[in-house]
């Protein structure tokens, strides 16, 4: 478990910049509050490796949230209904799904659709969020390594942009 705790840490502390950080956070979010096997997580896996994110915390934020996701799916499914059943959308829906690509996406589920749209929508806020807590959290970090002699190996270098 400490083991765990250190390894946080220590990806918190990295050199990646808290962007970084945030939206390996968002992204393993939006894969693990929509279903696991699904076209678009492959599409977030991509960006995971195309924008260079922490690896490590995608993976604890799709663990966390993919254990949380089933307590949010009559939600997932009150949503999903909601905009797939839509008056309003139903010329956009036919036009659509009428590209095969986007019916192998499986987003004709209520709680495919709901999954997704509720994770993108909070997505967005909560990369700022992060952003800020990290930049907080690594200033505070280091305010207390330098009170502690003994745990200067802990110290983020001097060359990480924190508010970036």
């Amino acid at each position: 478990m400490y083991s765990r705790i250190f390894k946080i840490l220590k990806a918190l502390n990295s050199n990646q910049r808290p962007w970084q950080i945030s939206v390996a956070l968002v992204l393993g979010a939006v894969a693990g509050l929509t279903p696991l096997l699904s076209l678009h997580n492959l599409v977030v896996l991509l960006l995971v490796f195309f924008l260079n994110v922490n690896f490590g915390m995608f993976l604890l934020s799709l663990a966390g949230c993919t254990l949380f996701a089933f307590l949010l799916d009559p939600l997932f499914h009150r949503i999903g209904y909601a905009l797939l059943t839509s008056e309003d959308l139903h010329g956009f829906w036919t036009q659509f799904f009428s590209c095969p690509v986007f019916l192998l996406g499986n987003l004709n589920n209520t709680i495919v659709m709901g999954s997704l749209v509720f994770s993108l929508v909070l997505g967005v806020p909560l990369i700022f969020v992060f952003n800020k807590l990290i930049v907080k959290y690594r200033l505070a970090f280091n305010a207390l390594i330098d009170r502690i002699p003994f745990l200067k190996f802990l110290k983020i270098p001097d060359t990480v942009e924190t508010a970036s």
